[in-house]
């Protein structure tokens, strides 16, 4: 299991990487003829490998053109059919892979960088620094932050332009979600200051930046790793709810949420399955992240 998770969390990234690369049109690419086409292909052209298609920038610098597949000239393929604006939804469920696989791990990245900082402080000093740690943790916790966020969101303006309104969501999440990983932190860091190394360190003379860089983090970072597995759902289902409700990334800009915003409508839910695309992407992802948390916490309990 855990190697088919690593699988399809490889391929997940990948496609999230070079989305041009694997897609055979731009996310805003509509083909207005074929609203609600179902999977396949149409007008009369072959499937092809390897094909020259629309221009693009490779990794956003290195000009290209080269397409894993596309159609011969003629006609349109659609993988996983198109949506009500005849946009082919494969092409921007891989699109939307860059904003809802790489912004939301780094939003996760800083959170757990922050919870590292503070909880290795409030761990390794204690007193009025722990205090202070402690309690904004708890105050913290004890809101329901979906809905913090949600409603801080709807403070902003709506009609935000995609970089900022990333740039905002994200750096909310990662300002919220501080708390839970710092407490696990601060345990170990508390655990630690009083193992012997530690004393000897300290007794010889070293700083405290010397004792936690070379005596402290060893120990965490397995730690950090687990939480970084563990918390990147929730940061994905975060920003894949905003952009449902309208909240978050909004189009012409692509993410895993808000093609979900047509689903909203009955008839779409009923009549046009493939339209679930990023939903079964979703749970795919959830559920090899899941195995590997998993797998990444047994690991941490046999070495311990």
């Amino acid at each position: 299991m855990r190697r088919v998770a690593l699988v399809v969390l490889l391929l997940a990234y990948v496609a999230a990487l070079l989305p041009d690369f694997f897609s055979p049109y731009r996310p805003s690419r509509q083909h207005r003829d074929y609203p609600y086409a179902a999977p396949g292909i149409y007008g009369g052209g072959q499937l092809r490998l390897l094909v020259r298609g629309e221009s693009y920038r490779l990794l956003g610098v290195v000009p290209a053109s080269l397409r894993l597949f596309g159609t011969d000239g003629h006609g349109f393929v659609f993988l996983l059919g198109s949506d009500e604006f005849g946009r082919d939804v494969y092409s921007r469920l891989c699109h939307g892979a860059s904003t809802s696989l790489l912004l939301a791990p780094a939003a996760a990245l800083f959170s757990l960088i922050l919870a590292l900082g503070l909880g290795s402080v409030a761990g390794y000093y204690g007193g009025w620094p722990d205090i202070a740690v402690t309690r904004a943790g708890e105050i913290l916790l004890a809101l329901p932050w979906f809905y913090f966020v949600v409603a801080l969101r709807a403070a902003l303006p709506l009609n935000l332009s995609a970089a900022a309104a990333l740039l905002t969501l994200f750096t909310l999440l990662g300002l919220l979600g501080w708390a839970l990983p710092a407490r696990v932190f601060r345990g170990i860091v508390r655990g630690l200051r009083v193992r012997d190394f530690v004393i000897a360190s300290r007794s010889q003379g070293a700083r405290d930046l010397r004792i936690f860089w070379f005596h402290l983090v060893p120990f965490l970072l397995p730690a950090a790793r687990t939480q970084l597995l563990v918390s990147l759902p929730a940061y994905i289902i975060t920003e894949v709810s905003l952009s449902f409700l309208g909240l978050g990334v909004v189009e012409p800009t692509p993410t895993w949420g808000n093609m979900l915003t047509p689903l909203q409508q009955y008839v779409v839910l009923t009549s046009y399955p493939w339209m679930l695309a990023p939903v079964v992407a979703i749970v795919l992802v959830f559920l090899s992240l899941n195995t590997l948390a998993q797998d990444s916490a047994h690991r941490e309990g046999v070495a311990k």
